[in-house]
């Protein structure tokens, strides 16, 4: 950041020269003829001094103001710099949730680079609320992800709506409990005949386990929890291989290895959806490889 900015900010930000000198890592003298030098040059005081103090006058107020709009627009600049720099190196970072990345790395990914072979895809998995946080940081470029809450400064492009949903084993006598009901597109089964099952659910504070917890509790219903565990994955081999039942996503269950051998079940008095979005900056500069992204991932998630 060019010094006549920073230097300035500093000083108003710690209300005085000797503070803002060890955060500059300059000796307090230096600073102080800075800033009298400064003074000098625009030809108006910026500080009053007091005692030790140093108080914006009205003049100062307003230079601090647009020093800080530089500082801003400088940090920006630096930031698109970077992405730019990312393309001329030829990659794009793709911030997943764990249930999306064998999709993603088997369907998407090489479809995409059919596209454009050059560029080099660097895949990270993380919970949704770090996901956003990565991205927001630009530490990733775009984030598929079940969102329910947006954020004005970020792109959303609904991919698909998802319901929430029992999954249990093809042959599970559950799936024979199921019944066609209005407003429902899978067969729905009542809560109550789940509960003494036995349930996988995902660890505690993990968003999904929340989402099952909510929905058993919205019936005052205790599950009967058997598997505790990490993964979405994980969680339905149980179901497929352990007649394990779990709530979770419909789209889970159609992109998992296990599909075959896994239905869904509708519950709940209403469908429960949530929206599956590609997430990226609104001032990409990757707009035309997001679109052939999103156009992929939307023909590959089912």
């Amino acid at each position: 950041m060019d010094k006549n900015v920073q230097y300035i900010l500093e000083v108003a930000k710690c209300g005085g020269i000797t503070k803002a000198a060890n955060n500059l890592y300059i000796t307090p003298s230096a600073l102080s003829k800075f800033v009298q030098a400064r003074e000098e040059e625009l030809n108006v005081q910026l500080f009053h001094r007091i005692g030790k103090r140093f108080v914006l006058t009205a003049a100062g107020e307003y230079y601090v103001g647009r020093c800080k709009e530089i500082e801003t627009i400088q940090k920006e600049i630096t930031i698109q710099m970077e992405r730019f720099s990312s393309m001329s190196h030829g990659m794009i970072r793709i911030g997943v949730q764990p249930s999306f990345s064998d999709l993603v790395l088997k369907d998407i990914i090489p479809k995409f680079q059919e596209s454009f072979p050059a560029v080099k895809i660097i895949l990270q998995e993380y919970s949704t609320g770090e996901l956003m946080e990565l991205l927001k940081k630009q530490q990733v470029d775009v984030v598929l992800a079940t969102i329910d809450q947006k954020d004005a400064d970020l792109e959303y492009r609904p991919v698909k709506m998802c319901e929430f949903v029992m999954a249990v084993g093809k042959n599970h006598h559950l799936a024979t409990l199921a019944v066609a009901k209005e407003g429902f597109q899978y067969p729905w089964v009542d809560l109550k005949a789940c509960e003494k099952e036995e349930n996988v659910m995902l660890l505690p504070g993990s968003p999904f386990r929340q989402h099952a917890d909510e929905i058993y509790g919205h019936y005052h219903l205790k599950p009967n929890v058997v598997y505790q565990i990490s993964g979405t994955r994980t969680g339905l081999s149980c179901v497929a291989y352990h007649e394990a039942i779990m709530i979770t996503l419909d789209h889970m269950i159609f992109n998992n290895p296990f599909s075959k051998e896994i239905v869904p079940l509708s519950i709940g008095d209403a469908p429960i959806q949530i929206e599956i979005d590609l997430i990226y900056m609104k001032d990409t500069v990757l707009k035309t490889e997001m679109e052939k992204l999103y156009e992929i991932i939307c023909e590959a998630i089912r």
